[in-house]
């Protein structure tokens, strides 16, 4: 049995794998880490159950950490609280991304200005050297490539602020940018696409122009929602 209001402990395969030793704090991060991956890539459907000791022995840990990294998890919208207890991978929406890249709009647009008008010369030269490595790269790219590589553009940018308030403000609904971005990997174009107004982004804020930095930043958000609210179906599973 696979698909919505799935149990994990259905599954003949173990999409997991254990993990290596570590300590509390860094295991809970692994954890959660590799539980957000496998639902961002649809390895553990929209409507799956989680069963703590199944992810547990899946993974080669004690309960414990999986408890809290269930709870972080259900924190940031991807695990929702079901009826009769315990915990299911929540469905995505398109309103649900419309509304993430509204947040992202606010917090991203104010960031690029930020570094636009101090050119911090680390900053700069970190966020070019994101470009230079995966824009030649990305069409060969798995999924889980193309999602980190993304992820490294967006969050150098936020990290060039110097204020490391603007990452942690953006990463607990980067999981649901995911998810989505993982609908549209069929079109092709949308990724090339995107390293193109990666490069341009990166560009500006080089020149210094706050302002146009901050019309190509919103025009690349407006742009990847609109093609991504597009992949998504117009109901979520409990309503077929």
């Amino acid at each position: 049995m696979s698909g919505p209001d799935a149990d994990f402990t259905d599954r003949t395969e173990p999409v997991l794998g254990e993990l290596p030793p570590r300590d509390t704090t860094a295991l809970v991060r692994a954890v959660r880490d590799r539980l957000r991956l496998a639902i961002s890539l649809e390895e553990i459907p929209s409507g799956t159950r989680l069963n703590q000791v199944a992810v547990a022995k899946q993974l080669g840990v004690s309960r414990m950490p999986v408890r809290t990294a269930i709870s972080e998890l259900v924190s940031e919208g991807l695990l929702e609280m079901v009826p009769g207890g315990g915990v299911a991978v929540r469905s995505l929406t398109p309103g649900d991304l419309l509304d993430v890249y509204e947040v992202r709009e606010a917090i991203e647009s104010r960031a690029v200005r930020r570094v636009a008008q101090l050119r911090p010369a680390d900053g700069l030269a970190r966020i070019e050297q994101v470009v230079s490595t995966h824009k030649p790269r990305v069409t060969g790219y798995g999924a889980a490539e193309l999602l980190a590589a993304d992820r490294e553009f967006h969050m150098a940018v936020l990290d060039a602020t110097g204020n490391e308030y603007f990452r942690r403000a953006l990463v607990p609904v980067w999981s649901i940018v995911e998810r989505g971005m993982v609908r549209s990997l069929h079109i092709t174009d949308v990724f090339t696409g995107a390293w193109d107004e990666h490069e341009a982004i990166a560009e500006a804020l080089r020149a210094g122009d706050a302002g146009h930095g901050e019309q190509l930043l919103l025009h690349h958000l407006r742009n990847a929602s609109s093609k991504l609210a597009q992949t998504m179906p117009t109901s979520s599973p409990d309503e077929t």
